[in-house]
């Protein structure tokens, strides 16, 4: 039997799974089929899709970054030259790449997608295009990558010991207790040295410093010094005293591009006494590659060690280059392996030393060089013909939307052809032949409903052949109202663009817009620049006189996009032309200026004109005072005998002013 506290939670409980189905009902519609809610939004629409920073300017072995936002994600991605900027194949988007809503026209912004990007280092200054194409179909512009050479190289640092009797040491080595100097050429395109370039030196591994000027420090394990005019950077390295022999390691440093290498050396312990220890065979022992450009992978040359007191420890000043095999070795004139890895080296040397810390003299070392072969290579068998995206779909087709995919795989040059289509409009594709690996294909003219085939073919004999499906669905949507934006340009009078606001209002097309200096015009500001309905509208201000003609591009969100172009024109004013007046001279006889009347004509300079006696003439009357425009003129009358010389001066309202006098002589 219930008590009734447990009556009580039953009851709550029942009422609680009430109220779930309740909620469960209502969430389906009611429970009655009922339509979902005719109010909702439709799908927000895809941003446009972008690719920035364009242009970019990075170093080859320097990362940097573009930025892809907009569009929908999956993003493939295609650099015009591979083999100086390979790119991923594919990018996944960020949470919320940005969608506009058509409902009520507003953006969702996000930072967007990072593409990170490593540059092959080049000999030039070498531009490269990026594009990004989206799940939908849609590619962006390209962004241009501007590829510079590595200022830094391996190849082109030297460490070299200073001349020391006790230790005869051998190219990129120093003997404990003596010192030698790093050098490092900085390079620009081309391969010219680059002066006044900041170069760091650091320390990485190994018992030596850097020599410095500085009294209170002499030694450091950093120093930044300044190429000189050929783009020579050096630091003088020291070695201590009874520094056992090992590998030091210095790290270079282009401050201006943080272009960073690292540079080998050996440290030999200087020892005397004992038997002596020696490697065979000596000289150098050279392997080819196996074609043009390429170095061996897999070739082993093998040394022997003899005296001193075993086991042996070998290590080489390029670690990464080679593999070695059979180390320590263990007895007098057993030896070990070493193994190319296709790295090309020139003179790689080694550090031996025995378990007393004795090493090989100096100059006794075998060099080995790794060097590319000179046959042609063979060409790799072409990959699976591949056509990306394969399927392509989309709702409510119009012959002027456009689709595109690219080629990539079998034999270039491929060809396309339109197989078959339901479409009631003909399909067409651009290009059709001579398509390269990479190239897209742009495919427009379809209508909704409607299913097309696009077949590919390659060069091989019998080619290969991929294809791709264009799905359309739904209707041909209506066309777009016309796109006009008024007024279609401004002309201001001179000197009266400074403080001058233009308004354009925009109309049809499809929302939302946007508004853009066809060319840059510094100081003008275009707001807004996005105008999200139809019959808005943006202003153009801050532009100065004199610049000419301002074109502003409009562009709507169709596909393909509307454009329109308005103008604004700031004119600079005429330069004025010389002031003249005529005649310059009235000279009469001998009591004629009474009843004289004296006309003058002015030409040139900016009208109006002040006209006045240079001196006060009581009784003279100037007709008119101030005359408005060239080619007028004015007239004096008054004038008495023997004044001898009036002067009137006519000035007019250029900026500065222009002043000329002319006379009238009554003797």
């Amino acid at each position: 039997m219930l008590n009734s506290s447990s009556a009580n939670w039953l009851r709550s409980a029942l009422a609680l799974f009430g109220l779930a189905g309740l909620l469960a009902l209502a969430g389906c519609g009611g429970g009655s089929g009922a339509p979902n809610n005719p109010y909702e939004p439709p799908p927000p629409i895809p941003a446009p899709l972008l690719l920035l920073p364009s242009p970019l300017t990075m170093y080859a072995g320097i990362p940097a970054t573009l930025t892809i936002s907009g569009g929908v994600s999956p993003y493939k991605v295609f650099s015009s030259d591979p083999a100086v900027l390979p790119v991923p194949s594919t990018v996944a988007g960020a949470a919320g790449t940005n969608t506009v809503n058509a409902a009520n026209a507003t953006a969702n912004s996000t930072s967007g997608t990072t593409l990170a990007l490593s540059a092959k280092n080049v000999s030039t200054i070498t531009p490269v295009n990026v594009t990004v194409q989206d799940a939908a179909g849609t590619v962006s512009l390209p962004a241009t990558v501007n590829v510079n050479p590595a200022p830094l190289s391996p190849s082109l640092v030297t460490i070299t010991a200073n001349e020391n009797p006790a230790c005869p040491t051998v190219e990129n080595s120093i003997c404990s207790g003596g010192s030698g100097t790093a050098f490092v050429k900085v390079t620009g395109a081309g391969g010219g040295g680059v002066p006044n370039r900041q170069v760091k030196f650091d320390v990485v591994q190994g018992t030596f410093t850097i020599l410095t000027t500085n009294p209170a420090q002499p030694q450091a394990s950093t120093l930044t010094v300044v190429s000189d005019a050929n783009g020579d950077a050096v630091v003088a390295l020291f070695v201590p005293a009874d520094t056992p022999t090992q590998v030091g390691i210095l790290r270079v440093t282009d401050l201006a591009s943080g272009n960073q290498i690292t540079a080998n050396f050996t440290v030999l312990q200087v020892t005397t006494g004992g038997q002596v220890l020696s490697v065979l065979p000596q000289g150098n022992t050279t392997v080819t590659g196996p074609s043009t450009g390429v170095c061996s992978t897999g070739v082993t040359v093998t040394n022997y060690i003899f005296g001193g007191t075993p086991p042996y420890q070998v290590a080489t000043n390029f670690p990464g280059a080679v593999a070695l095999f059979g180390i320590p070795v263990q007895r007098s004139g057993d030896g070990f392996n070493t193994v190319t890895n296709g790295t090309c080296f020139i003179n790689l040397t080694y550090v031996i030393t025995d378990a007393t810390g004795r090493t090989i003299p100096g100059g006794a070392y075998p060099t080995v060089t790794n060097e590319p072969g000179t046959a042609p290579p063979a060409p790799p068998p072409p990959g699976p013909l591949v056509a990306t995206p394969g399927a392509i779909a989309k709702n409510n087709c119009a012959p002027s939307n456009t689709f595109q995919f690219v080629v990539t795989g079998g034999t270039a040059p491929y060809s396309v052809v339109v197989g078959n289509t339901t479409s009631s409009t003909s399909p067409s594709t651009s290009p059709q032949t001579g398509l390269t690996s990479g190239q897209a294909v742009t495919v427009s003219g379809i209508s909704s409903p409607a299913t097309t085939l696009i077949n590919v073919f390659d060069s091989q004999v019998p080619p290969a052949s991929t294809s791709v499906t264009i799905d359309c669905s739904g209707s041909i949507p209506p066309p777009p109202a016309s796109f006009t934006v008024a007024p279609a340009s401004f002309t201001y009078t001179p000197n009266s663009c400074v403080s001058t606001t233009s308004n354009f209002v925009i109309t049809g097309g499809t929302p939302p817009y946007n508004a853009f200096f066809s060319s840059a015009r510094p100081g003008a500001i275009i707001s807004p620049s996005s105008i999200a309905f139809s019959g808005g509208g943006f202003n153009v201000t801050g532009l100065t006189d004199g610049v000419g003609l301002t074109n502003i591009t409009v562009t709507d969100a169709g596909t393909p996009p509307l454009l329109q172009v308005v103008t604004i024109g700031c004119p600079v004013a005429p330069t004025p032309q010389p002031l003249v007046i005529s005649p310059p001279l009235y000279d009469y006889t001998m009591s004629t200026c009474v009843a004289t009347t004296s006309n003058f004509v002015i030409t040139g300079g900016t009208a109006p004109y002040t006209v006045f006696f240079s001196t006060p003439r009581p009784g003279a009357v100037i007709t008119p005072p101030v005359v408005g425009a060239a080619g007028l003129g004015f007239s004096v009358t008054g004038l008495t005998d023997g004044v001898a010389t009036t002067n009137i001066s006519i000035q007019d309202t250029s900026s500065p002013p222009l002043l000329q006098i002319v006379s009238i002589n009554c003797p």
